[in-house]
């Protein structure tokens, strides 16, 4: 019975880790990409998002004094916050 949470452990350690990778984008910004590209940050991004996502701009929410550009994409586009 003591195996069964180490597994756990184990293939939780292995979700998080595997497809980890950060990049920087041409804008001078980065982009990480964790579990396989289920969720993307990207900083100063200002890139337009592609309309088969669901647009959610953040800057009409908080109210921010200036975009910041940064970017958040989840489950592989399907959701997109931006902040620009």
């Amino acid at each position: 019975m003591k195996s069964i949470p180490a597994l756990a452990v184990a293939l939780a350690v292995l979700l998080f880790a595997s497809g980890c990778a950060t990049r920087n984008t041409s804008s001078g910004g980065k982009e990480t990409t964790v579990l396989g590209g289920a969720v993307t940050v990207a900083t100063d991004s200002f890139q337009p998002v592609t309309p088969a996502t669901l647009n959610v701009d953040t800057t009409k929410i908080a109210g921010k004094s200036g975009p910041s550009g940064k970017k958040v994409s989840i489950l592989w586009g399907l959701v997109t916050l931006h902040d620009y």
